[in-house]
């Protein structure tokens, strides 16, 4: 590792000093949305260990490539994070049983729960967070759930009745509330909290917001296993944009997660760094540096010397499925690299027997191809979530948990 390292460095330096205008460089590539300017590019290998041996097989993915390649992401992009012993404290707030949603001139009653989650053992002394959690009161078995990043109003910023209807439990996290979404982040909430003594700052390969956050989803699991109501090995986790990235890298950091799904995610969730379009490595780094470990800033400009990409993030959620979901106007986030990365995995998920994408190329818009372990849709419109990706999530949803209900939006 540490010689992989010396080439990346020399060899940017080397670059470097051939370039008559660094500044010129990252100009013209800050909004590239121009397929014929992708760069050539090779991507690194999923199943080529750093020792020159290929992977064969599911035990040497799982017994030596996978944690290589894991180690690599947490020292070089996402940061290394804590290691728990035990879960952390947590407290239900508030319990109401007659919480009701409007379904045609029929009422239905739900479980709403409000839960604390305290993110360190000093409970109200350390950060903490929120979380809502809702399930149908009528379910005869403990229930899917499908996890989200929110805000401070949680759970009503998506179709909880819709999900709840279709018989799926919704738990979602007031994600900023234990690391902010900005440079406090370093000193305030849940990061600084796990510094060493006299830390005062974090290190080059400690983690930033996107490895906090999904930090923070593993603590709702962690409640979520206690809650009688709620079959905790059926969980996806979904987010968008910034938190589809998250909900990624939570996906491949706890292998309890089900199904991820990672929603317009772009670069640094599920779009090929290396395509060079939309939002870059730079352009990511510059505006959003909190969002990553430190050491990432090597690779500004610099993506063809990354010894992985975000295809080997898919690959190592396998053989958990994976559904990339993105919109036909959300060029930032690059659709085409999305459905790139997806293919590019699929050789892990060939290991296990695994039907991939099913396409070579990318398909129509508004055509779901969901039959495989790696999903992947382009819908009309931009970057927000919309009908139909609900529609296609739930669809995804039902046939990997085994569940048969009737969508009623009415």
């Amino acid at each position: 590792m540490i010689k992989r390292l010396t080439i990346i460095i020399v060899s940017c330096i080397l670059t470097s000093l051939t370039t008559a205008s660094g500044q010129d460089i990252k100009k013209e590539w800050t909004r590239n949305f121009d397929e014929s300017r992708v760069p050539v590019y090779t991507l690194p290998d999923p199943l080529l260990c750093e020792n020159g041996q290929m992977v064969t097989n599911v035990e040497e993915w799982e017994q030596h490539r996978r944690p290589e390649l894991l180690q690599m992401l947490k020292t070089y992009m996402y940061g290394h994070v804590p290691e728990l012993k035990h879960p952390l404290p947590f407290r239900i707030d508030s319990l109401n049983v007659a919480f009701q949603f409007e379904k045609g001139k029929k009422q239905k009653q739900y479980i709403r729960k409000i839960v604390t989650l305290y993110l360190t053992e000093q409970k109200e002394q350390g950060p903490l967070f929120h979380a809502e959690v809702i399930t149908p009161n009528d379910a005869q078995a403990p229930v899917p759930v499908f996890m989200m990043f929110g805000g401070n109003r949680m759970a009503r910023g998506f179709p909880s009745q819709l999900l709840l209807n279709h018989g799926y439990g919704v738990a979602v996290l007031n994600t900023t509330e234990g690391t902010p979404d900005g440079m406090d982040a370093f000193t305030r909430g849940l990061i600084p909290a796990y510094y060493n003594k006299g830390q005062t700052y974090r290190r080059p390969d400690e983690w930033g917001c996107l490895a906090a956050w999904a930090w923070e989803a593993s603590r709702l699991l962690d409640y979520l296993q206690t809650d009688s109501l709620v079959n905790a090995r059926q969980v996806a986790i979904l987010g968008h944009s910034r938190m589809g990235k998250a909900a990624l890298w939570a996906a491949v950091q706890d292998e309890r997660f089900a199904i991820a799904f990672p929603v317009n995610s772009g670069c640094g969730g599920g779009a090929l760094s290396r395509r060079m379009i939309g939002e870059t490595v730079w352009a990511m780094n510059e505006r959003f540096p909190y969002w990553v470990c430190d050491n990432f800033q090597q690779f500004n400009m610099r993506e063809q010397f990354m010894p992985f990409d975000q295809h080997t993030v898919i690959a190592l959620c396998a053989p958990r499925p994976v559904y990339l979901a993105t919109g036909q106007d959300d060029n930032w986030a690059d659709p085409l690299g999305e459905f790139l990365a997806g293919k590019a995995a699929e050789p892990v998920y060939a290991l296990y027997g695994l039907q991939g994408i099913g396409l070579e190329k990318q398909p129509a818009v508004d055509v779901a191809m969901n039959e495989g372990a790696i999903a992947y849709h382009i819908r009309t419109g931009g970057h927000a979530i919309l009908p139909f990706d609900w529609d296609c999530f739930i669809e995804f949803a039902d046939r990997i948990f085994g569940c048969k209900h009737t969508i009623d939006n009415k």
